[in-house]
């Protein structure tokens, strides 16, 4: 597996919206192509200019953290088999890495920053060879398996498995949980039809789900709940519509004394008018004694009779007005009184009940106990009709005494109906007072109602018991992994305890003491374990002594030597033991003079590059010097393949970088072939001046050449004279005259190197803009006179990457 490229930094410390394919993107065979990280990766970059940032990048792969002062850091790594490497998943990358900057001496080598601290201890791997415990491990390896990605075997085989099975039951148990939650959901708060809207039905607008699973559910699922017939449904229903009316009319008070008449109409037909002086014919026929009676009003006055017209005498006339006497005229009246009295209490037997009045909770009753009493009414009217029949009949035998049979008398079975009426009525008043409370336990029985039957339609308890199913299995998973993770971490634990047998801290400081006291023959320095604590709880640190006595006061290039070396040997077992590392190296000659820097070359070379046991190094640098000798490590391009255009990308083996500081931000750019190839300010300097000769528009892009020229051309003549002229006697004036043997050439350089340069006694030019005109035309000038040795020239053209074939400026006499 290999690093491909940064492929974006979008907020990492000086970094800031870098693009790696748009900063790091060039033109070969008329194609994109894209300069990518290769085996071995030289970045080079000036102090503060963003080295350590990048190495802080890498370092999150190998310590699984990022500073908290990095706020909302963002970062991609992309791999070669294209995963994507984040701030936020850097703990997928599973491969070996070590990074050598600032934070692995500050977490590594406390001494460094504060001396009465000591130093991290690590240990490695012995020089005698214990076959036994090498066996063991190699068995124990055997029993662990492979854990390479796509081809584990046996327990790491097994995990996986078991893994993969419990993320599968999580996520079928998340979806069956999830489908049931949204259901619920809507059944609870979603749509028109949910409960929450229906609050006029259901009674809660403030209704959620939570309510729905803790209160409502449990109780309709509870062996207790009684559910609804459509009886007492429909009564809900009609109740919760029922709005406040207010108290029917008292009810009529029923005061017929039914008796008192009964007996009245009882005497009338016992009373029998006196005997004497009555007809006999007329006695015994009540039909001719009534009419008899009724033409007696009109024979009053008369002696002739207005039927037969025959004489009535006089003897005749007393008979019937003695028949007729005033006895018999005072029971009629008082037939005729009771008869009246009758009707007008029949008439008055009406009483009327507004069943609408009622709440429609009480409408059944009421309309049974309204049916009951129309009939006890229309009954107790029927006795009072049959009383009236006898006293008709009395008329017509008013000298008889008649026999009777009283009717039925109803009036207790109507007052007791009015009672059972009255009874409604104080409930329906009583009711009025509920009535809120009331609407709000029927909507509570018909959202339980609801709720019970949407639990039916959607099989909720098989729905549960499947989850909860899941989440049997789910810990059985769990338990099963659980113990082969267990098993895994034991035999690793026992590879630990046989590799701790191989391996010693005084054997780590053996090897950093032989690289101190060899390579750099600082003899007085050395590196010495030191133990503390009890045998269990023993804690082994590393210190720093110089002389046999605890140093103190170490300088920077001693704090660098010990730190570099210290790294050395720590990653030296993961590259013997061919685990092929990632390293990054950020800068790691800081405060060395030149011998130490190349000891530090040397040290690189021998211990990691030499036999190539690492899968990618980069390393980065402000110093050229050092720079210079790494374009010598094995492994990298040599020179020729390097400036050769036509070498393909993909065989490449080595990449160079340049870290450049805008201001606050800091970017990424591909090396410039010259500084690669050629590692001299003199080629730097004559490649300014020969653009600066062939620019056509000056813009923002290459403005700065001319505003460095009078700095950059008076260095590169300072050198080109020198060489011509390697005296410590001759001054730069006299050079200068020799070199350019032109007093007109001799005046415009002086004038546009030195007060370009320096400004020195012409103040004011300062304030201006300055001109290209006079600075193309010294640049050329230099260029001609260097064209005077063309082996030279052209030596300079292809040290900054120009074919001399095609130099624009190449002389014209001079074939090229």
């Amino acid at each position: 597996m290999k690093i491909k490229k940064i492929k974006k930094i979008g907020n990492f410390g000086i970094f800031r919206n870098f693009e790696w394919d748009n900063e790091l993107s060039y033109s070969q065979d008329h194609k994109k192509e894209i300069y990518d990280f290769k085996d071995i990766n030289i970045f080079y970059g000036r102090n503060y200019s963003g080295k350590t940032t990048l190495s802080k990048i890498f370092r999150s792969l190998e310590t699984k953290t990022i500073s908290s002062k990095y706020e909302n850091p963002h970062f991609e790594i992309l791999l070669d088999d294209n995963t994507c490497i984040n701030q936020s998943n850097f703990d997928s990358f599973s491969y070996s890495i070590y990074v050598y900057n600032s934070d692995f001496l500050k977490e590594n080598l406390k001494f460094m920053y504060d001396d009465s601290q000591d130093i991290e201890s690590f240990s490695v791997t012995l020089g005698h060879d214990n076959q036994k415990v090498l066996e063991c491990i190699n068995k124990l390896h055997d029993e662990l398996g492979v854990d390479k990605q796509n081809e584990e075997t046996k327990i790491y085989l097994s995990i996986k498995e078991k893994q993969k099975e419990l993320d599968n039951t999580k996520i079928f148990h998340k979806n069956k949980q999830d489908e049931l939650e949204k259901i619920l959901s809507n059944k609870a708060t979603k749509g028109k039809n949910s409960i929450k809207y229906q609050p006029e039905k259901y009674g809660d607008q403030n209704y959620n789900i939570a309510k729905l699973k803790k209160n409502d559910i449990p109780v309709v699922l509870n062996s207790t709940y009684q559910v609804l017939d459509k009886t007492n449904k429909d009564k809900y229903e009609k109740l919760i519509l029922e709005k406040e009316k207010k108290a029917p009319s008292n009810l009529p008070t029923y005061n017929k004394n039914y008796q008192s008449i009964v007996k009245s109409v009882q005497d009338i037909l016992h009373t029998q008018v006196g005997q004497s002086r009555k007809i006999d014919e007329l006695i015994n026929d009540g039909q001719l004694n009534k009419w008899v009676e009724d033409g007696m009003k009109y024979h009053e006055k008369r002696n002739i009779c207005a039927f037969c017209s025959n004489s009535l005498s006089s003897a005749r006339l007393d008979a019937l007005r003695n028949h007729f006497d005033e006895e018999s005229k005072k029971l009629k009246e008082r037939i005729l009184k009771d008869i009246s009295y009758i009707e007008k209490e029949k008439n008055s037997m009406t009483i009327n009940i507004e069943v609408r009045d009622f709440y429609e909770t009480f409408h059944p009753k009421l309309d049974e106990l309204k049916t009951e009493l129309s009939i006890l009414l229309q009954n107790q009217i029927q006795s009072f009709d049959t009383l009236i029949s006898y006293l008709n009949n009395k008329q017509e035998q008013l000298f008889s005494v008649m026999e009777f049979s009283p009717p039925i008398d109803y009036s207790g079975e109507i007052i007791r109906n009015l009672q059972k009426i009255e009874e409604v009525r104080q409930n329906h008043i009583k009711f009025t007072a509920q009535l809120i409370e009331k609407q709000k336990q029927a909507k509570d029985k018909l959202r339980l109602d609801n709720i019970y039957n949407f639990l039916n339609d959607i099989n909720y308890e098989d729905k549960v018991k499947e989850i909860k199913n899941l989440e049997g299995n789910i810990q059985l998973l769990e338990d099963d992994l659980q113990l082969c993770l267990q098993k895994k971490e034991n035999i690793l634990n026992k590879i630990k305890l046989e590799e701790n047998k191989l391996k010693s801290e005084g054997e780590a400081c053996n090897r950093i003491n032989d690289i101190l006291h060899d390579d750099f023959g600082h003899n007085a320095l050395s590196l010495e374990a030191k133990e503390t604590g009890a045998y269990q709880d023993k804690i082994i640190k590393f210190e720093i002594k110089r002389n046999g006595i605890k140093a103190h006061n170490l300088s920077e290039g001693e704090s660098s030597l010990i730190a570099f070396c210290y790294f050395l040997v720590k990653i030296q077992d993961a590259l013997e033991q061919n685990k092929k590392p990632f390293i990054w190296i950020d800068d790691p000659i800081s405060s060395l003079d030149s011998n130490h820097i190349f000891f530090i070359f040397s040290l690189i070379q021998d211990k990691i590059c030499k036999d190539k046991k690492f899968e990618q190094l980069f390393i980065s640098t402000h110093s050229l010097e050092f720079f210079k000798y790494l374009r010598r490590i094995d492994g990298v391009d040599r020179d020729q393949d390097i400036v050769n255009s036509n070498f393909k990308e993909n065989k490449r083996k080595s990449s160079y970088y340049l870290i450049e500081r805008n201001d606050r931000i800091s970017t990424i750019k591909r090396m410039p072939i010259y500084m690669i190839k050629y590692i001299t300010e003199f080629n730097f300097l004559f490649d300014q001046i020969y653009k600066c000769a062939t620019v056509e528009n000056i813009d923002d892009s290459n403005f700065s050449l001319f505003y460095n020229f009078g700095n950059n051309a008076r260095k590169f003549l300072e050198i080109y004279s020198f060489y011509k002229f390697p005296s410590l006697k001759s001054n730069n004036d006299k050079m200068l005259k020799e070199f350019w043997g032109d007093n007109l050439y001799y005046t415009i350089t002086n004038r546009v190197h030195n007060e370009y340069s320096h400004l020195c006694g012409v103040l004011e030019r300062g304030g201006n803009v300055i001109e290209q005109p006079e600075m193309q035309k010294s640049a050329i000038a230099i260029i001609h006179k260097v064209q005077q040795d063309i082996k030279q020239y052209e030596a300079l053209l292809e040290s900054i990457g120009i074919d001399p074939k095609l130099d624009r400026l190449y002389p014209k006499d001079i074939k090229k």
